[in-house]
C-alpha cells in the first residue's frame, strides 16, 4: 500500500476527518512493518502500533512537507519505539551494578541447593539491608523512581517537591548505597 497523497494530508492537516482516517489507514501496515525490525514483545508491538499512529493523529500538524511524509513517518514511529526501550532498559536497570535477571529469576526457583540461588540471596539480603539504612526521604523517592516505576516529574509532584530534589536525592541514595556495601566489603559482581 502507498502512503497518503500530500493532497490528502493537507486536507488531514486542515480537520477534514476522512481525509485523516484515510491516512492513518493508509500508514498504518508501513508503520507495522517498520516496528517489526525493533526487538520488542508481540504486545509492545501493538501498543507501539496504537501509540505511533496516535502521535500520527496529534502531530500531523507539525510535517511542514520540507522532507518527504515518508521520512517524517519514520522519525515518529522510531521515537516511539525509542522511547519505549528506553522506558524498558530504564525499568529493567538495578539500583546498584550486580544483580543480573538470571540471578533475581534463581531467588523464585527451587532447589536451594545450587549454589546460584544462595548467593543470590545473600546478595539481596545485603542490598535490603543497605535499603534499609538509607534515610525514609531517600527510601521514598528510590521505591517510587525504581519499584512504582515513576519518572522525577511524577514524584515531585506526588511528594510536593522539586524535579531537583528529587534527582539529587536519587542521586545521594544510590551513592549512599554503595558506599554501605563497600563498607560491609559486598563486592559486587563485575
Amino acid at each position: 500500500m502507498s502512503l497518503p497523497t500530500p493532497e490528502t494530508i493537507q486536507n488531514a492537516q486542515n480537520g477534514d476527518r476522512a481525509a485523516l482516517d484515510f491516512v492513518v489507514t493508509q500508514i498504518q501496515p508501513v508503520v507495522q512493518r517498520q516496528l517489526a525490525r525493533y526487538p520488542v514483545t508481540e504486545e509492545d508491538r501493538r501498543d507501539l502500533l496504537q501509540s505511533t499512529l496516535l502521535q500520527v493523529v496529534k502531530r500531523l500538524d507539525s510535517f511542514r512537507g520540507e522532507s518527504s511524509f515518508s521520512t517524517w513517518l519514520f522519525r515518529v514511529t522510531a521515537n516511539e519505539a525509542l522511547m519505549l526501550m528506553r522506558s524498558q532498559r530504564r525499568h529493567r536497570s538495578r539500583l546498584v551494578d550486580g544483580l543480573e535477571d538470571d540471578e533475581l529469576d534463581a531467588i523464585t526457583r527451587t532447589g536451594a541447593d545450587e549454589p546460584l540461588f544462595s548467593e543470590a540471596i545473600d546478595r539481596v539480603k545485603h542490598l535490603r539491608a543497605a535499603f534499609a539504612s538509607l534515610p525514609s526521604e531517600y527510601q521514598t523517592v528510590v521505591n517510587a523512581h525504581y519499584g512504582m516505576d515513576l519518572g522525577l516529574e511524577e514524584i515531585a509532584l506526588r511528594y510536593d517537591m522539586t524535579e531537583a530534589s528529587v534527582r539529587s536525592r536519587l542521586h545521594r541514595a544510590r551513592a549512599r548505597l554503595r558506599t554501605v556495601l563497600t563498607e560491609n566489603r559486598f563486592e559486587l559482581a563485575a
